[in-house]
């Protein structure tokens, strides 16, 4: 209660009894009789320039206690009414920590008031004292609070005793914990269970935003089952002299990422495995906006340490460079058995990095992209980088974007595991005036539907791969037929008398495998004119690859090949063969006359393989007195031949 008494002339007589204890704010110019039933000479009143600080100390007082006894009572003045706008605040239940720039109001309703100075001690108190409560929200209000140290939310290692913990503000940009150079601003640990959401960080000197600490005993998780939602990290005004990161989280699992701006740090977000018992992983990243400054830096890095990190989701993920030589994607491992695994991403979109993926060291990995393009002026950039030992990822692109006179590599395939080949697919290059695109891959290395809208320099050969279908292809093709590939259209065959085979010597056609690796079961080819003085145990069909050595071999023919017809031969073992070229070879022995197998052809072998070597030949034989076929063969020494033999697989 203030009493104010002013300018009377005449004698007051004011006599406050009973009720709460009242105040005097101010007197002037009268003269008071008594003040709570006592009387007498009234002393130390303050001077005139002392008042108002007086007044509004005491004023803060008062408030703070009405907002209690108001609150407890039955609403005689509204006192329910005001409780209950602290619930539409979405403040029940939490504990209130305020900063020392927020408003006056908000200020009166803290449970812990921030000075400006070290103010992660309040936060910190805070959810500490929800943790012991067994979890809460701690809510920060509008303003800007001073970190001189990490906060910490840290868990229990028992996933069913977790201790949630929810801290939040009221806005991206209204709610700001600003850190102190070289510190990171909140840290997650333990198991934990964190739900953050609805504020800015700014990070300087090598500070990260948020990171997390793996517990490298038992259960190694850092964090799970946690949210991350509408919050905006960046480095102090994005000059580049940061060089931490937006997030840096290793033994995340389980845990949703959604509407995430990383602005003016040098890096982007980290993930990394570093336990050996448990696997991390299996989170999802939705709309994230990550842009880097500085050189030689990397936007998004999956990294496994010790184990494997698997099983993330990223959905419309957009990121960019300001720096030269920088990274968008990269994934590696320290330990080439511990490859990361099955990484998805969904509508990327990716711009002024050196190389925008580069897998290092991963498998089963799928990078959709919608939109991509290298670092302006830079004549090393590469759009999609493979390792050998990463294999079975899948990459495709909207439009790979070349800019004017600049250079890319769009593809560079390393790996040489063909039974689970890298595929590149949908991806269509546009090339702009001057622009030069070049490519590398191995054998293995699938190409389809690479297609171009080109101004520039000519596209390098082999690199676009329009699509082709049984549906828009008038030609019939070997999987018409239920064959896995063939040397030629049967209906282009016939027997020739000339095209006999030389008893003993093994006979090579080459057929291709495209598209993907294939298991091969079986060797078809047609017989004309039968053996009938076969040899047995000395008749046999096989495979062999490009540089003469043996893959896969029959049983022995001589009953099969005694009469004429089709002739589907079983190999001793199925044989999975990669993209590329190989040659199926026959061999007959016997007392009677060659064989005549189904041909194509006019005899002359200049015309068959024309631009071709020995080594290289679709047609050709080799060796004399043989009676099974060689476990190698030296291609270069054989005797290129004139008709090419309708063989097939499947």
């Amino acid at each position: 209660m203030k009493i104010h008494v002013t300018g009377e002339s005449g004698l007051d007589n004011i006599n406050v009894t009973g009720g709460q204890q009242s105040r005097i704010i101010d007197v002037t110019a009268a003269l008071v009789s008594s003040v709570n039933g006592k009387t007498g000479a009234i002393t130390g009143l303050a001077e005139t320039a002392d008042v108002q600080d007086i007044a509004e100390t005491a004023a803060g007082t008062v408030a703070a206690e009405a907002v209690v006894a108001h609150t407890l009572a039955t609403d005689p003045h509204g006192d329910r009414a005001y409780a209950d706008s602290l619930i539409s605040h979405g403040l029940a239940g939490a504990r209130y920590v305020v900063a020392s720039n927020a408003p006056l109001a908000e200020k009166l309703r803290a449970d812990y008031l921030c000075d400006g100075t070290a103010d992660d001690v309040q936060i910190q108190a805070a959810i500490n004292a929800a943790k012991a409560d067994g979890g809460g929200i701690v809510q920060l209000s509008v303003g800007q609070f001073n970190q001189a140290a990490t906060l910490t939310i840290s868990g229990n290692t028992d996933e069913d005793d977790a201790d949630s913990i929810t801290l939040r503000g009221v806005g991206q940009q209204a709610t700001t914990l600003k850190l102190a150079p070289n510190i990171a601003g909140i840290n997650l640990t333990n198991w934990c269970v964190a739900n953050i959401s609805d504020l800015g960080i700014v990070a300087a000197g090598t500070g990260s935003c948020i990171t997390s600490t793996a517990v490298l005993s038992g259960n190694e998780v850092s964090f799970w089952h946690s949210s991350f939602r509408n919050l905006r990290l960046n480095g102090y005004l994005g000059t580049g002299s940061t060089s931490g990161w937006g997030m840096d989280l290793s033994m995340p699992w389980r845990s949703a990422f959604d509407n995430i701006e990383i602005e003016g740090m040098a890096n982007g977000m980290r993930l990394s495995n570093q336990g050996t018992v448990q696997n991390a992983g299996d989170c999802t990243f939705t709309r994230m906006f990550i842009e880097i400054v500085g050189d030689n830096h990397t936007a998004i890095h999956i990294h496994d340490y010790s184990n494997n990190m698997n099983q993330n989701n990223f959905n419309m993920v957009e990121i960019g460079a300001n720096g030269a030589g920088c990274t968008g994607i990269l994934i590696d491992a320290d330990n080439a058995l511990y490859p990361v695994s099955s990484q998805r991403f969904w509508g990327l979109n990716a711009e002024q990095f050196r190389t925008i993926v580069n897998v290092a060291n991963g498998d089963s990995c799928v990078f959709d992209c919608n939109y991509v393009t290298g670092k302006s002026g830079d004549a090393a950039n590469k759009t999609f980088v493979v390792a050998d030992g990463s294999y079975n990822n899948y990459f495709s692109a909207k439009k790979i974007n070349i800019n004017s006179a600049g250079t890319c590599k769009v593809i560079e395939d390393n790996n040489d595991t063909s039974n689970a080949p890298n595929v590149f697919e949908r991806i269509r290059i546009e090339n702009n005036s001057t622009g030069t695109v070049t490519y590398s891959k191995r054998t293995s290395t699938v190409l389809r539907d690479i297609t171009t809208f080109n101004s520039g320099n000519v596209m390098p050969a082999g690199l676009l791969q329009y699509p082709l279908t049984t549906v828009n292809n008038p030609e019939f093709r070997a999987d018409d037929h239920g064959y896995l590939t063939w040397s030629m259209d049967p209906t282009r065959c016939t027997v020739y008398s000339s095209a006999v085979t030389t008893h003993g010597q093994i006979s090579l056609t080459k057929v291709k495998i495209v598209n993907r690796a294939t298991v091969v079961t079986n060797i078809i080819a047609a017989l004309g004119a039968a053996g009938v003085t076969l040899t047995t145990g000395q008749n046999f069909a096989g495979i062999y690859d490009s540089s003469g050595t043996r893959l896969a071999v029959t049983a022995d023919q001589t009953t099969a090949w005694g009469s004429s017809g089709v002739k589907t031969m079983a190999l001793t073992a199925p044989v999975t063969l990669a993209v590329g070229t190989y040659y199926v070879a026959l061999l007959s022995n016997g007392t009677g006359g060659g064989l005549q197998f189904a041909a194509d052809g006019i005899g002359l072998t200049g015309t068959t393989n024309a631009g071709l070597t020995t080594a290289t030949s679709r047609s050709l034989t080799i060796g004399t007195g043989l009676t099974s076929l060689s476990a190698n063969l030296t291609l270069s020494g054989g005797t290129q031949y004139g008709y090419t033999r309708f063989v097939a697989l499947n």
